[in-house]
């Protein structure tokens, strides 16, 4: 059963969001407010540490593995050193924060539970991981992540919304979510929505 009170909380929060998010794209505002709805419950402050993320970075960045997705280690040395150039080889000294910042990488954040990570990527809307907290940092980061999805696996943002959620919650269309009922919920979610006055 989807809780129409979440539903109208969403839009009543975030709903002029949404739309000046989604107009610049064809990815549709109840889908946005379905993933909000699947991911946070609306709550801008949601972070969630994957520990199996955190190893695989600090495998890239021992140089022990190649890259994380698109994040190779030149990215992670920058962004743990403050270094603007891409450094040809790790500082002699780290920041104090240096832990906390690859931590932070490993986490997901805000309304859509954004990977920190993505933040290292080229036109990433976010410049670090705690910007994810901000609602439209957080959104324009969504659909520019959809828009990625969209393109590598070519799918319609406009129609393709099982696949889409399929790359969200699991990373490729035909993987399995982590919650059997994740892709059900945001359909009953998105319609939900479209259904609010």
């Amino acid at each position: 059963m989807i809780d129409q009170d979440l539903m109208q909380s969403i839009k009543t929060k975030y709903g002029a969001t949404i739309d000046q998010v989604c107009s610049a794209s064809s990815v549709p505002p109840a889908f946005l407010a379905a993933l909000i709805a699947n991911e946070s419950g609306g709550n801008t402050d949601a972070k969630r540490f994957e520990p199996a993320v955190l190893v695989s970075l600090w495998q890239v960045l021992l140089g022990r593995k190649a890259a994380y997705g698109a994040i190779g280690r030149a990215d992670l040395v920058r962004f743990v050193s403050g270094i603007s150039e891409i450094p040809v080889q790790v500082p002699a000294s780290v920041r104090s924060d240096t832990y906390q910042l690859l931590d932070s990488l490993a986490h997901s954040w805000g309304l859509t539970q954004i990977m920190g990570y993505h933040c290292l990527e080229h036109g990433c809307p976010a410049a670090a991981p705690p910007a994810l907290q901000n609602p439209d940092t957080s959104l324009r980061a969504t659909v520019w992540l959809l828009v990625h999805f969209a393109a590598q696996f070519d799918l319609d943002l406009a129609t393709d919304f099982s696949d889409l959620l399929h790359c969200w919650n699991a990373g490729s269309p035909g993987a399995a979510t982590f919650d059997p009922h994740y892709v059900a919920n945001a359909m009953l979610h998105m319609d939900a929505y479209k259904a609010l006055p």
